[in-house]
């Protein structure tokens, strides 16, 4: 067979006969393969070479200019020099529908992530939507947000990123928030079960209201991801995002984005799913309006 990658503690073993076969990765202990890698290690080395194993636990990459002997359970990343755009692109799609009769309330709900790796950068798409309709009023209350954002990770776990974001949200008032801005932090923990980082940064937004004028603002920004995964069955993925934007241009104004999703596999590829979301803003854009907007979802989804 052929070795296609390793991400996130699972190694991808592409055969003939059998179809393609996930190991876990701490459960490896002798790997080889003739063809050229890019390996990543958990204190963001990027070694280049053909994979071999001297002896049980250690991994070998060698190269035209030597070798280098790293502990396996110190490898993080693992994917075939030259490996097409789309063999480097991971991703997860979830919707979910609710409707109440007494209610007569409707809310459809969807998420996806789509992630582009390289060894030393990531590039993100994140994109949520929460439509809701209330038929006796024929009113709507819907929430959405799309973001992009590039990360370039250093030696040392330290990344520099920087990222773009529209939202929407008509419990707060909101009609576009427009936000572009970057920041600096570090990784503190980078192994094959879980990642955690923080950040710190600026950055400039542009909001239009319901029935108020667009105003510009500019915050600071402090972050703190945490993902953890499981590949025993059945396989659990669990990510938190937590953004606090204090206000530098409007003093005494903060804004709280808080994000968690945890996935349990179903069967092959297919996962159910739990998303919490919290929006807070002490001074929405239109006066009146909700400081906070809480939700909790279930959906069904795909992992690509």
């Amino acid at each position: 067979g052929e070795v296609s990658r390793l991400e996130r503690g699972r190694l991808e073993f592409k055969t003939d006969d059998a179809g393609t076969i996930y190991f876990e990765w701490d459960k490896i202990v002798r790997l080889e393969a003739t063809r050229e890698f890019e390996v990543l290690t958990s204190d963001f080395r990027r070694l280049i070479g053909r994979l071999s194993t001297t002896g049980q636990g250690t991994l070998v990459i060698t190269a035209a200019d030597g070798t280098t002997s790293v502990p396996i359970s110190e490898i993080t990343n693992i994917l075939p020099l030259g490996a097409s755009f789309w063999s480097r692109i991971d991703g997860t799609f979830d919707s979910g529908f609710t409707y109440t009769r007494s209610s007569a309330i409707a809310q459809f709900t969807l998420n996806s992530n789509t992630i582009y790796h390289r060894p030393s950068f990531v590039f993100q798409m994140t994109a949520s939507a929460t439509l809701t309709h209330e038929t006796d009023t024929n009113e709507r209350d819907d929430r959405g947000a799309v973001g992009f954002s590039y990360v370039r990770y250093r030696r040392g776990n330290l990344f520099f990123s920087g990222a773009a974001r529209f939202e929407t949200n008509e419990s707060l008032g909101l009609v576009l928030r427009s936000e572009v801005g970057g920041q600096v932090g570090q990784r503190f923990v980078n192994t094959n079960r879980a990642q955690l980082e923080t950040g710190a940064g600026l950055v400039v937004t542009d909001e239009e209201a319901v029935d108020s004028e667009s105003r510009q603002n500019v915050e600071g920004v402090l972050t703190f991801k945490y993902s953890f995964y499981a590949y025993n069955r059945p396989q659990t993925n669990v990510d938190v995002s937590l953004r606090y934007y204090p206000s530098l241009s409007e003093w005494g104004r903060q804004r709280i984005q808080f994000d968690s999703s945890l996935r349990r596999e179903l069967w092959k590829d297919f996962f159910v799913s739990l998303n919490v979301f919290d929006t807070f803003d002490s001074e929405p854009p239109q006066a009146g309006a909700a400081r906070n907007d809480f939700g909790v979802v279930t959906s069904l989804g795909w992992s690509y």
